[in-house]
């Protein structure tokens, strides 16, 4: 670590919380191995727990209860950006001075190849593929699915469509109706177990995925967005080690 980095950076792993127990349980994990695959890092990371629905402790009353002067990155547990990234996260990393905040999954291409590892097993019978999102009224979110699908469709060599459980359209329950005999292959693109992933399970369709976690591979992609992170706010340099990817 260089001399002009902090030698204590607050990492606090925001998700949005769930009633879920399994779900709660996926993201305590995930936590924990981000934690340890940064076990070596310098500068020191301090982790987090924190939330921006349901659960408690709420985004907010963390960072509140930062020490002053000591630099934080806020590192969203979510898939892609919404009103979670654009108001709850920016209003809590502008009310602090020194804390910025990591980008979501978004389309990294190690997710897409997740997801197509996944599809491959489940394309015999030329199902129709569907990619599901949990859905957001922002444009940047959908933007971010939408490409998440096109990269889908160069791994897998098949039409993905696109659908939502909320927010956005189309509905995933109505293009699963709209299929008809047409087996239709829902993948799951949620983190973790949830209302969500209880709302794709009951649509009917032939296979739905399991959500993202647990799956070291998603674990190393959110470490990915944690050190650029970290780089941009100038919290490590260049020639500093951040975590194992």
């Amino acid at each position: 670590m260089s001399t002009s980095t902090p030698s204590v950076v607050h990492v606090l792993a925001t998700s949005h919380g769930t009633d879920s127990t399994t779900g709660q349980q996926l993201i305590h994990q995930l936590r924990e191995q981000l934690e340890q695959m940064s076990g070596e890092v310098l500068p020191q990371l301090r982790w987090h727990e924190a939330y921006v629905d349901v659960q408690e402790p709420s985004l907010d009353q963390v960072v509140a209860n930062l020490p002053a002067g000591e630099p934080a990155v806020v590192l969203p547990l979510l898939v892609s950006d919404g009103v979670h990234t654009t108001h709850d996260i920016a209003q809590a990393v502008a009310s602090r001075e020194n804390t910025v905040a990591a980008r979501p999954l978004g389309p990294l291409p190690e997710l897409a190849q997740v997801l197509a590892l996944r599809a491959r097993p489940h394309l015999e019978n030329n199902p129709q593929v569907v990619l599901a999102a949990a859905g957001t009224r922002l444009e940047i979110g959908q933007q971010q699915v939408a490409e998440l699908a096109g990269q889908l469709e160069g791994l897998l060599g098949v039409s993905v469509t696109v659908a939502y459980c909320a927010g956005a359209q189309p509905n995933v329950a109505h293009v699963v109706e709209q299929a008809g005999e047409k087996p239709v292959v829902l993948l799951s693109v949620l983190l973790a177990d949830g209302f969500f992933q209880d709302k794709l399970t009951n649509t009917g369709a032939a296979v739905v995925t399991s959500p993202l976690l647990p799956d070291v591979t998603i674990a190393q992609c959110f470490v990915v967005r944690l050190k650029s992170a970290l780089k941009e706010a100038g919290f490590v340099s260049s020639d500093d080690e951040v975590g194992t990817v």
